[in-house]
């Protein structure tokens, strides 16, 4: 589910760990990074279950 753009880079950070995977990529890239999945994990696990039981996708 990781966009093709954004496996690259987290591979360097599996790779070479959080330290330098900043350095490596650049703190904008890494901050962006950070936005994406948590942007991501919240509309996953917080707002679509919630939408649900609050029966917004019944029609």
């Amino acid at each position: 589910m990781t966009p093709k753009f954004l496996q690259g880079y987290l591979q360097v950070f599996r790779d070479k760990g959080l330290k330098e995977g900043i350095k490596a990529v650049g703190l904008p890239v890494a901050i962006g990074m950070f936005m994406f999945f948590l942007i991501k994990g919240v509309v996953l696990y917080i707002l679509l279950p919630y939408l649900i039981a609050k029966g917004v996708f019944n029609g």
